[in-house]
């Protein structure tokens, strides 16, 4: 595990022409006269790129790269692809660096090519924090989606759950880097690899070209570019195990995939919340049509309906691929919320402030500030209040109205009062198989859909698929204030109203939000097994108590009867993880995988099922507005059988099928 999230900066020694060279390697990261021509020669050319996209027949081509360095293998092939495709098609580029460049670091190598710089300026502002982990950019309006891993190229590709169809070996000379071309990293080139798929490289060094040969490439050289004599090139043309096998490491009961690159014609939604908007709008700004069911006349009515939510990661001290989770979930919905929002319309990232509540969190924050585990620019040390932490990425949402944003794309048909009764399967019979549909059927409509996703929350055990879920719902009771009667209210106790000019979210036991529209939202209670859907008074009681402590007033400063709210049940799980993937028969694990019950450690390959085409994304607790963005790009990666944006380890924790494995493993020793 790691020490860190924090990523060392590549030593750069700036030439005199504004080039960027390795002080590290003592290696140049381009050539500064030819560097583009380069790139196209020995990348798209040698890969055959523009013959192969402009012939390509499936919608999605996929990318891998070693060493992204400064993009500019990335930006050729972009700008390649688009110049080779039809509008339809979509380009998946994924590249690790070990010592990623800062975004002004980039800013600067990349000036060197004017002529790309329609390209390299939305890169440059879409590039993510440095920090450990995988990245997801989407650009062109979502037909390029660049996948960055920080950190180790190893441990990168081992993570990665994707169908590549060319490589580019890049980064600097083996001779200045021989440690990256290990025996796994080879090993992993060729588990994400196909039949047909090919590779380049500039360099003709041993250690490349026999790590490709011993795992199974077709290897030769060719002539390099300008004055280098040699290059590599290959294929993969030996026949590959199925798409689930390579992915599946031993662990087939935490299967995402399908061997075969089904089509999606049109998927149905079910629900409205912030599960439900992020999928559809996941789905439809890949081109996918999508419709979205919800009950209710209105949407976003269960705890997504709330006026104010927060953005509160809740890091911890340890690595964990739960807390990898939440960390690449929070700065990927933190990006998102700023290229939707940039007018402040349901979004302002004005900081978080967490303060602790007693000597042990104390203790606990400090030891987060000493390690140095994440970068400056996701954690510091508050100024406002000493022992606290402050999250400069983070801030409050209007959850309604992200909803309502998200949901309005072209791509996306919403039908309110439209509640799902009856969801059956079924199968068309094709040249190469067969296809599998759903017909969806409500008291009003009826239609049949490639694909369903459920983000159902607490209903979602209706449903006998998923009715073996531990899911169950808390009661939470949000308040809400005038600021003239919280004013008014601080000057009879003879405090100062500038105590409630709050301009970051503050929490501790519980949170209060910067105004909006002159209302103070604080909160919220966490009830269990209560199932009371009005609001109460000491529900306000326990917010009042909240809030006065957060602000350092005197206690009973504020009354009820100045208090409005709304009560909503979140949908909780008891290992705390929310439930993300697709949906298999607990029938079919117990009588595939009945011997993890004899031996836990057993692995397997073999597949229960195929994929069903179905899915479930819920149980994101209080955490939707961080967890529920990333999520739904997961899913919407799963279902047009695309790179992965999550650890692999990572989309196990998410899996739905891990409370049955979960069970099988424990019976072990009944």
């Amino acid at each position: 595990m790691l020490t860190s999230y924090q990523l060392p900066p590549p030593d750069i020694r700036w030439g005199d022409d504004g080039a960027p060279h390795s002080s590290q390697f003592d290696d140049v990261y381009f050539d500064k006269e030819s560097g583009l021509e380069e790139t196209r020669h020995v990348f798209i050319k040698n890969n055959h790129l523009s013959e192969r996209w402009s012939s390509m027949q499936s919608n999605t081509f996929v990318i891998a790269e070693t060493g992204f360095g400064t993009g500019l293998n990335f930006l050729c092939a972009w700008q390649a692809f688009l110049n080779s495709t039809t509008d339809d098609k979509q380009l998946h580029f994924i590249s690790v660096e070990k010592f990623p460049m800062t975004k002004d670091m980039l800013a600067d190598a990349l000036k060197m090519w004017p002529s790309i710089r329609h390209f390299s300026k939305p890169l440059i502002e879409a590039y993510p924090d440095v920090c450990h982990g995988f990245h997801r950019i989407e650009l062109e309006q979502g037909r390029i989606q660049l996948t960055l891993w920080f950190g180790e190229a190893e441990d990168g590709f081992a993570a990665l759950n994707a169908d590549v169809d060319a490589w580019f070996l890049d980064g600097f000379a083996p001779s200045k880097n021989p440690e990256m071309w290990s025996d796994n990293l080879f090993k992993h080139i060729h588990r994400l690899s196909h039949q047909g798929t090919t590779f380049s490289t500039f360099t003709a060094a041993g250690i490349v070209r026999r790590g490709l040969k011993n795992v199974g490439f077709d290897v030769r050289k060719v002539k390099g570019f300008g004055q280098k004599r040699e290059m590599s090139v290959g294929e993969l043309n030996t026949i590959t195990a199925p798409l689930t096998e390579r992915m599946a490491q031993g662990k087939s009961w935490f299967n995402l995939r399908s061997n075969s690159r089904s089509e999606v014609s049109k998927v149905l939604v079910v629900g409205s919340g912030l599960a439900g908007a992020n999928t559809a709008y996941a789905l439809a700004k890949q081109g996918i049509k999508v419709e979205v069911w919800e009950q209710d006349d209105t949407i976003a009515n269960g705890a997504s309906g709330n006026p104010q939510g927060m953005l509160y990661p809740k890091l911890t001290t340890q690595d964990t691929f739960l807390n990898r989770f939440y960390l690449a979930a929070y700065l990927y919905a933190s990006r998102l919320y700023n290229k939707l929002d940039s007018v402040g319309a349901f979004w302002d990232q004005c900081g978080l402030v967490q303060i602790p509540k007693n000597d042990k969190e104390t203790e606990r924050f400090q030891k987060l500030l000493d390690q140095q585990l994440y970068p400056h620019s996701i954690l510091q040390a508050a100024t406002e209040k000493r022992g606290s932490l402050f999250l400069p990425l983070s801030g409050w949402v209007a959850p309604k109205k992200l909803c309502e944003a998200l949901l309005s794309h072209p791509n996306i048909q919403l039908r309110l009062n439209t509640k799902l009764d009856h969801l059956q399967s079924f199968e068309t019979q094709l040249e190469n198989g067969t296809a599998t549909h759903w017909q969806a059927e409500s008291d009003k409509h009826s239609d049949t859909f490639s694909h369903v996703v459920l983000c159902t929350a607490n209903e979602s055990k209706a449903f006998n698929d998923l009715s073996h879920l531990p899911i169950y719902p808390i009661r939470g009771q949000v308040s809400q204030m005038h600021i003239s009667d919280a004013i008014e209210a601080c000057q009879r106790k003879g405090e100062l109203a500038e105590k409630i000019n709050i301009d970051k979210v503050l929490c501790e036991f519980g949170y209060v939000s910067p105004p909006i529209d002159g209302l103070i939202h604080f909160g919220s209670t966490y009830d269990l097994k209560d199932q009371d859907t009005a609001v109460r008074e000491e529900g306000h009681n326990r917010n009042l108590a909240i809030l006065e402590n957060l602000l350092g007033l005197q206690e009973h400063t504020f009354t009820s009867k100045d208090c409005e709210g709304r009560v909503s049940f979140r949908c909780a799980v008891p290992d705390y993880t929310p439930i993300v993937g697709p949906i298999q028969s607990s029938e079919a694990y117990h009588r595939e995988y009945s011997r993890l019950s004899k031996n836990a450690k057993w692995k397997s390959n073999k597949l229960a099922e195929p994929n069903k085409q179905l899915y479930v994304n819920i149980g994101h607790g209080s955490r939707g507005l961080i967890s529920t963005p990333l999520s739904a790009c997961f899913i919407a990666s799963l279902i047009t059988n695309t790179p992965s944006p999550l650890e692999q380890n990572v989309s196990h924790k998410l899996h739905p099928s891990r409370f049955i494995i979960r069970d099988l493993k424990r019976s072990q020793n009944t």
